[in-house]
């Protein structure tokens, strides 16, 4: 165990990388030490701008002895692969979600990272936002009584680059379950607190039919215990900008639900809806992640979420892409190959 700031490095400097970099800076227990991308010249520029050194490698970042872990901010099909060559190099792992694009993979790199005594966590951020905490801790108290139905809606405009970008190729995604989907289905588990048994999907192409993947997603989920979650996921809503967030849990004894103000000052323009949080509503997502993370390898405090749970999130993409080509409803179970969980 260490006080002393984790050496982080950062493979793939695109936009979300950017989120990681501003934790970074924001917090002392944990100090970016090196970048790598294989867009070299896009490394070296970052590489200036936050004062570390820039590889064009992986090999070459992992070779850099002030890098004790790494930050994955890849695209979703090199994460199975960039994963074992991190812990291969003894480093621990942060990897952005999801985990793998399969569940075959999302085991692979939990009994990886398992057998050489490394941690693995996936940024599945909500449980760290604001909201996201403020609504676990309600249902601790008992004051909803046992959770038995969870509704969640992140909707949003346009968001990626432009119709060449990674996201929308199924092949390198996963397609929105596995993008973004795995934020809301993993929030639903861990409001509960179990794991889904049942999925059922179904989409719309709705910025336009040529998408190879579906940008508005609604997935249902059937749990164990009789429980049940709604998880409606667009990145088709108009304007571009245009945002809207639901988070209501039912339970035995009441309801809680995330109001309008959590997002800060909102006003509606006549080009969408501008938001404005008085310290920064994703800053300090990130910075509580960043901060769990170091703290877990460190060994001040267990991995959050649980690494059975990330993996539990591919399975449950597994499902869902499944179910949007069959129109039947998946049993996990009878799908998915269960394997050992952390």
């Amino acid at each position: 165990m260490s006080d002393e700031p984790l050496g982080i490095g950062i493979v793939g400097v695109g936009g979300i990388a950017e989120s990681h970099m501003a934790a970074l800076r924001s917090t002392p227990n944990g100090t970016l030490v090196a970048v790598c991308d294989v867009v070299v010249e896009r490394a070296k520029q970052v590489g200036e701008r936050e004062g570390c050194p820039a590889y064009g490698s992986l090999a070459e970042l992992l070779a850099d002895p002030a890098v004790e872990a790494v930050i994955c901010c890849t695209p979703n099909l090199t994460h199975e692969a960039l994963g074992h060559q991190i812990f291969a190099a003894g480093k621990h792992l942060l990897m952005e979600k999801p985990l793998a694009m399969t569940p075959d993979g999302a085991r692979a790199l939990q009994a990886d990272a398992a057998a050489r005594g490394l941690t693995l966590m996936v940024g599945h951020s909500h449980r760290f936002s604001e909201q996201g905490l403020a609504i676990r801790e309600a249902i601790d108290s008992g004051a909803i009584g046992t959770p038995r139905f969870v509704r969640l809606a992140m909707n949003g405009g346009w968001i990626w680059p432009g119709w060449q970008h990674w996201v929308l190729n199924p092949e390198l995604s996963g397609g929105h379950s596995f993008h973004n989907g795995v934020h809301l289905t993993d929030l639903a588990a861990w409001l509960l607190g179990e794991q889904a048994d049942t999925v059922f999907s179904s989409g719309q192409h709705a910025t336009s039919e040529a998408l190879q993947i579906f940008d508005y997603l609604v997935v249902g989920l059937g749990f164990p215990s009789g429980a049940s979650a709604i998880c409606e996921i667009s990145r088709g809503d108009n304007p571009r900008n245009a945002s809207y967030v639901e988070l209501t849990v039912v339970g035995t004894e009441g309801v809680v639900s995330r109001e309008w103000d959590a997002e800060g000052v909102l006003a509606w323009l006549d080009h969408g809806m501008a938001q404005w949080g008085p310290d920064g509503v994703s800053a300090g997502t990130f910075v509580r992640e960043l901060e769990s993370f170091v703290d877990a390898v460190r060994g001040r405090k267990d991995v959050e979420p649980p690494v059975s749970f990330a993996v539990h999130a591919v399975d449950v993409a597994t499902a869902s892409e499944e179910s949007l080509v069959t129109g039947q409803t998946i049993r996990i179970s009878e799908t998915i190959k269960i394997g050992a969980t952390a």
